[in-house]
């Protein structure tokens, strides 16, 4: 788990963040626990399938029990835990079928922004190129809660240009239900690294109006972490 200076870094990063794309404001020492929570599974100090033991968190993070809580439950609404009948929170993990269903929504969804995006404006293009240069910062550091945060936040300027909100809604719910996959993207230097020169690609698709290229790489784009999270978890690979 975090020590009590990473602690305190995490809490800092979380009180400037509201979860990405989200309109909800939580307590800052709410958004701290989901912060801390965020960096274990990244790390992979926490698995899928993992219990999420309230009295543990407490101890862990220096938090009371209302905001352990509260930042399960947060999670929950996410899709990021799940909590079986009598077994309590458990971080979300995914068999072969329901990994499978899962990015056929994605796919489906990514191909349907990208094909209702049409010329964008300057200043769209703007807040894209920002968190592009955001993106890339952060990934220089070790703070993988700004790194996986700024990388939500590329997809949401792009995705976003489609100009329907629920398409946009609906990539955000299953990017938060897919976490438990992509942190493994996120806790890799070299996917990371993928991700960046990808994202360069993307914005250079979309600015010469390569609309197909787009769309493929804004597909082919999840497969790095995908492909971590199966050899990571074998009974999660199609045979």
């Amino acid at each position: 788990m975090l020590d009590s200076k990473r602690t305190e870094e995490v809490a800092e990063t979380a009180a400037e963040f509201t979860l990405p794309g989200e309109e909800r404001l939580l307590p800052p020492s709410v958004a701290a626990v989901i912060a801390n929570l965020e960096a274990d599974i990244i790390h992979g100090r926490i698995l899928p399938r993992s219990r999420l033991i309230e009295d543990h968190l407490m101890e862990d993070y220096n938090a009371k029990r209302h905001t352990v809580r509260a930042a399960l439950d947060e999670l929950g609404r996410l899709g990021v835990i799940v909590k079986p009948r009598h077994r309590g929170a458990e971080l979300r993990r995914f068999d072969a079928k329901s990994i499978n269903q899962l990015y056929e929504i994605r796919e489906l969804l990514h191909r349907a922004a990208i094909r209702g995006i049409r010329q964008p404006t300057d200043a769209q293009i703007a807040n894209l190129e920002r968190w592009l240069r955001e993106h890339a910062k952060v990934s220089a550091s070790t703070d993988v809660v700004a790194i996986h945060r700024a990388n939500m936040m590329f997809h949401e300027a792009l995705f976003g240009l489609c100009g329907n909100p629920f398409i946009t809604a609906s990539i955000r719910q299953y990017d938060w239900v897919s976490f438990p996959i992509r942190a493994y993207g996120v806790g890799d230097r070299s996917a990371l690294a993928q991700a960046g020169k990808e994202h360069i690609e993307m914005v250079d698709h979309l600015k010469a109006g390569r609309m197909a290229d787009l769309e493929n790489l804004a597909v082919t784009h999840m497969k790095r972490a995908r492909d971590l999270y199966e050899m990571k978890f074998p009974e999660s690979k199609p045979r």
